[in-house]
């Protein structure tokens, strides 16, 4: 058997700091790896911001704009926005209504959750200057997708969404 030793007070903090010394290299590469996650999680925002900025400048990627612009505008009850991105009797719609009357349309819309919300555009078909689009639609008072299309013109200013309907 061994005789016990004498441990001076000095040397009881020793052993402490030297395990958390020998911790620290794995806790320094935990904090590597996650900043090195961060930094690629940040890249892929800022990549993903610059493509969906600088957008598809293709004829479909122009009519996918198009009905974005007037989807957001729906939401945003921006009335200005939606007559100068709307044609036929739908265009006649809104240069009919009074801004008093379509902020009533609006807020009554969007308490009952009937605006609707674009969740992709599946499919465009150009023919000359029309467009015909389908995409997969939704509302927050009816989450189930359903199947929508738009009918589109290019006019002089771009497309222009002239009457939604529904998919046959």
């Amino acid at each position: 058997m061994a005789p016990p030793q004498r441990i001076e007070p000095g040397q009881q903090g020793a052993a402490p700091q030297q395990e958390s010394k020998a911790s620290t290299p794995g806790r320094s590469k935990r904090l590597l790896l996650l900043v090195a996650g961060a930094a690629v999680l940040v890249v892929a925002v800022i990549v993903g911001a610059v493509l969906m900025t600088t957008g598809d400048n293709s004829p479909e990627g122009q009519v996918r704009a198009a009905i974005g612009e007037y989807t957001d505008a729906l939401r945003e009850g921006d009335l200005n926005t939606l007559r100068s991105t709307t044609c036929g009797q739908l265009h006649d719609f809104y240069q009919g209504i009074s801004a008093e009357q379509f902020q009533g349309v609006h807020q009554l819309s969007t308490e009952q959750g009937s605006i609707p919300v674009v969740d992709s555009v599946n499919a465009v078909r150009i023919t000359d200057d029309t467009a015909l689009a389908e995409a997969t639609v939704y509302t927050a008072a009816e989450s189930k997708r359903t199947a929508r299309t738009f009918d589109l013109q290019n006019t002089g200013d771009g497309w222009k969404v002239c009457d939604p309907t529904a998919a046959p």
